[in-house]
């Protein structure tokens, strides 16, 4: 889950030196909020936070490392960062309440979510192009396929809530227009997974 890493960042670099507090977590319909005893360490500000490198604990900086809970040396704000954007959900907020805490706001804003993976998906022209003419069950699943990049016909069938025959109907239609393929084997294949159809790139001349 994407709070995984503020809440990780979190444990990694609050202020151990106060005593009766602990690292809090908030989660409410819309956002989940982190809350750190100690205000941000050495160099740190608000500000650079996002590219600045600092560890407060390295010792749990490395073991964090070493057990693969973070890829690399104090990279966590900025991968917090990433992970919000290729959801398209809001920039993480950082704030001091008092100077003394460090608190992280992971808003969820679906409503706005939505909007932008539509507007990523209707970027390609042959969606574009289709669009008007799918019907909400049908944009609904092209809209998944392009998401997740591969899936099973089981996985649509779970999404969508209907059945296999109505599942392949929809299949069915998004290939004849030429926006989606399967991969596998053949038709019958177990295995085959379903992907947006990728434009053959002219051929140079």
């Amino acid at each position: 889950m994407l709070g995984k890493n503020g809440i990780t960042n979190a444990v990694c670099h609050r202020n151990y030196a106060i005593s009766g507090e602990h690292t809090k977590i908030f989660i409410f319909d819309d956002r989940m909020e982190i809350v750190s005893p100690g205000k941000l360490p050495s160099i740190i500000t608000i500000d650079n936070m996002k590219n600045e490198r600092y560890a407060r604990n390295p010792q749990i900086s490395r073991v964090l490392t070493e057990l693969g809970l973070v890829k690399e040396l104090n990279e966590g704000v900025a991968r917090i960062y990433k992970e919000m954007s290729e959801f398209f959900l809001d920039e993480p907020e950082y704030t001091e309440p008092n100077g003394m805490l460090v608190k992280l706001v992971l808003k969820n804003n679906i409503v706005m979510r939505n909007k932008r993976k539509n507007e990523k998906l209707l970027k390609e022209d042959d969606i574009r192009n289709n669009w008007e003419e799918l019907n909400v069950l049908e944009q609904k699943v092209l809209q998944y396929i392009y998401d997740k990049g591969e899936v099973t016909n089981k996985e649509i069938c779970e999404y969508i809530d209907r059945t296999r025959r109505t599942t392949i109907r929809i299949l069915n239609r998004l290939e004849e227009k030429n926006l989606i393929e399967w991969i596998g084997t053949s038709v019958s294949d177990p295995k085959k997974v379903y992907t947006v159809k990728q434009k053959n790139e002219k051929m140079s001349q």
